[in-house]
């Protein structure tokens, strides 16, 4: 009884806190649509998608490991090691810039300046640092650190953005700045929650190549830090490529469409997927019937809650957009009713898609990411190839995403129940 309180309780935080981060969102999002053009939306989706691409791989997945440590020492070695590791990256990556002219930012944005580069440098260090500070959180179970942390960076994100929107230098990266202003701040208040922690004593004399860490944890840099970089591009990939093969515009528009309802839905799954992953990793070992309970009641739930709602809004989805945000967002209503079934898919499965990882099954999991990796790039580059429209590329990608979405529910069903039949086979004997 003691343990589900608990879950409700962290559950009720993190969602809590997520909620009134999306509230700050949705409320700003009808000004900012009448601040900025969707051309420049679409500019703004390329740089956060190419940030959160990089700052998923920064720490090599070692953040992962941070629940699972031995003891709270290791775990924050563990922690300090992450953000050694993404500040060292961060830092040859604007070097590669100033050096070579080289840029990411001005391959899928279409310009950059130094300006740019900083931003985008320090938006992606501080999403690596407070994705790693989370799982330090999640495993002293400071649920509402991460949940101020979360409102903190929507707040300051949305003022920021709003206040460059007026200014002639600046309107046209207003969105690229406030992100980062939005990041750097979460990751500061994750920052400070951890740094007057009494269990981090000691830890800041971690170096990067600490040799029990890279020994102990091997499989998370060189196995599971491939599957998430696949993981995260195939998620981005659709933004990127809409901007290569149409224009920013329509990228704009989905963008307006992701933010409006596959943001909310990343969130929300964040918040249930923390607290998942949190319990799931503590009885995975002994009580894997307690996670196979878990996983199943978190997708049912989530299904039964969210069908009616995607339905309505689904069916009313131009018309609400063209009325919140103004003309010309219409196109972002059209592409929700495309995409509505995916999304339903995308908020039952993705709370608890990280499965595969608690059950020890990394190349799994790897083998997952690639085959949708390869699916979604097949999906553009053949669209691309015969003339497709966007809406007829989108209905292809929404298919191919829901299958797979599917099929990871199903895997981690399968192992799972394999690990319970192990578990009964290891008493008995």
């Amino acid at each position: 009884m003691r343990r589900a309180t608990g879950f409700k309780k962290h559950l009720v935080t993190l969602v809590s806190g997520n909620i009134v981060a999306q509230v700050i969102t949705f409320a700003a999002s009808p000004l900012l649509t009448r601040m900025y053009t969707p051309e420049q939306f679409g500019e703004y989706a390329a740089f956060i998608s190419l940030v959160s691409i990089l700052a998923v791989v920064l720490g090599l997945s070692f953040e992962k490991c941070i629940p699972l440590a031995f003891n709270d020492k290791v775990a924050g070695q563990i922690t300090v090691l992450c953000l050694e590791l993404a500040g060292g990256i961060t830092v040859i990556l604007f070097a590669i810039y100033c050096l070579f002219g080289w840029s990411l930012v001005a391959t899928f944005v279409g310009g950059t300046s130094v300006w740019i580069e900083i931003s985008f440098c320090l938006s992606i260090f501080c999403a690596s640092a407070a994705q790693s500070l989370n799982f330090w959180h999640i495993r002293v179970q400071r649920f509402t650190s991460t949940s101020r942390a979360k409102i903190g960076q929507s707040a300051v994100n949305v003022v920021t953005q709003i206040g460059l929107s007026g200014m002639r230098n600046w309107s046209s990266i207003g969105l690229q700045f406030g992100d980062t202003a939005g990041r750097f701040a979460a990751a500061w208040m994750q920052f400070w929650s951890f740094t007057r922690h009494h269990r981090v004593r000691g830890v800041w004399r971690t170096k990067p190549w600490n040799r029990y860490i890279w020994q102990k944890f091997y499989r998370y840099p060189l196995y599971t830090s491939f599957s998430v970089l696949l993981n995260a591009v195939a998620l981005q990939m659709p933004v990127l490529l809409l901007g290569k093969f149409f224009s920013t515009a329509v990228s704009g528009n989905f963008m307006l469409t992701q933010k409006m309802v596959g943001i909310p839905i990343t969130i929300i799954a964040t918040a249930l997927a923390q607290v998942f992953y949190s319990e799931a990793s503590r009885h995975i070992r002994k009580e894997p019937n307690k996670v196979l309970f878990l996983y199943k009641k978190i997708t049912r739930t989530l299904f039964l809650v969210g069908v009616v709602p995607f339905a309505i809004v689904a069916f009313f989805g131009p018309a609400l957009f063209e009325w919140l945000f103004g003309a010309g967002w219409e196109t972002s209503g059209e592409y929700l009713q495309i995409l509505a079934v995916a999304f339903l898919a995308q908020l039952v499965v993705l709370p608890v898609s990280q499965v595969l990882y608690i059950t020890d099954n990394q190349l799994v999991q790897i083998g997952w990411d690639a085959c949708r990796f390869v699916s979604f790039f097949l999906v553009f580059w053949l669209a691309s190839a015969h003339g497709l429209s966007a809406k007829s590329t989108l209905l292809l990608y929404a298919i191919v995403a829901m299958a797979y979405y599917a099929a990871l529910y199903l895997l981690g069903l399968y192992f799972i129940k394999r690990k319970i039949t192990c578990r009964k086979e290891a008493i008995w004997t």
